[in-house]
């Protein structure tokens, strides 16, 4: 069975947050649901542990599954300053393009962010799903 985990996609200044492992494997923030907890739940607590980040909101966008994953991606607003925690040992800012820190990457993650880059934006940014994920 796969394990079901929380993604969370943060912008700063443009760029994906990245954090990176300590195998030296950069992925999304997130990690594992735990038994008592939502999928939104888990993706708030994640984001705090891992980057000291707090989720001001957060818009779940699409599953995707990984050889190992279920993931729940979700898109978060967040404040303050990130700072690597938890089981992140440095933390990263991803453009589109960036061939050297997209080799470093999770598969899982570079194929999620493939799929967030192609959606729709409303007026201030945010993402918008497609009417077809709404049905």
């Amino acid at each position: 069975m796969k394990r079901q985990r929380a993604t969370i996609i943060v912008e700063l200044d443009g760029r994906i947050l990245l954090v990176e492992n300590r195998g030296g494997l950069v992925l999304l923030p997130g990690g594992g649901v735990h038994s008592d907890e939502s999928r939104l739940q888990a993706a708030a607590r994640e984001l705090s542990e891992e980057t000291r980040l707090v989720a001001q909101s957060l818009l779940f966008l699409f599953d995707h599954e990984s050889p190992t994953n279920r993931h729940a991606v979700f898109w978060a607003a967040a404040s303050g300053a990130a700072l690597a925690g938890d089981d992140a040992t440095a933390l990263h800012l991803f453009t589109a393009g960036d061939a050297a820190l997209g080799e470093r990457m999770s598969a899982a993650s570079r194929q999620i962010i493939e799929r967030f880059l192609d959606l729709p934006r409303d007026a201030t940014g945010v993402p918008r799903l497609p009417a077809s994920a709404l049905e």
